[in-house]
């Protein structure tokens, strides 16, 4: 009955470990996603506020937190493919925008 027990309390440790475990990466996984929505977002606002134009967003990337949480965002403008986008985006500073470029290529 000993070795039974022990077996179960060696069971139900590794099941908790591999629960933790999923649910870590699966809040991780999530966390990422809504970043790369809020910082899209961010983006698209605030080419259209000073452009007036709509983009498409193809690319967010996010650097590691020893860069400073930054975000670089990029796409094209919509219906122009040849007029591309970027827009770097502070994390630490509430998605706040900190530099971003517009390159007006001719036809």
């Amino acid at each position: 009955m000993d070795k039974l027990k022990k077996n179960n309390i060696i069971f139900s440790i590794i099941l908790a470990i591999i629960v933790l475990t999923i649910s870590y990466i699966v809040s991780s996984i999530h966390d990422k996603n809504i970043t790369k929505e809020k910082a899209a977002t961010a983006a698209i606002e605030h080419i259209k506020k000073k452009e007036n134009i709509d983009v498409i967003v193809t690319k967010v990337d996010i650097r590691p937190a020893v860069s400073g949480g930054m975000i670089r965002v990029s796409g094209h403008v919509k219906d122009q493919k040849n007029r591309k986008f970027f827009v770097s985006i502070s994390k630490r500073q509430n998605y706040s925008v900190v530099g971003w470029g517009l390159d007006h290529l001719e036809s």
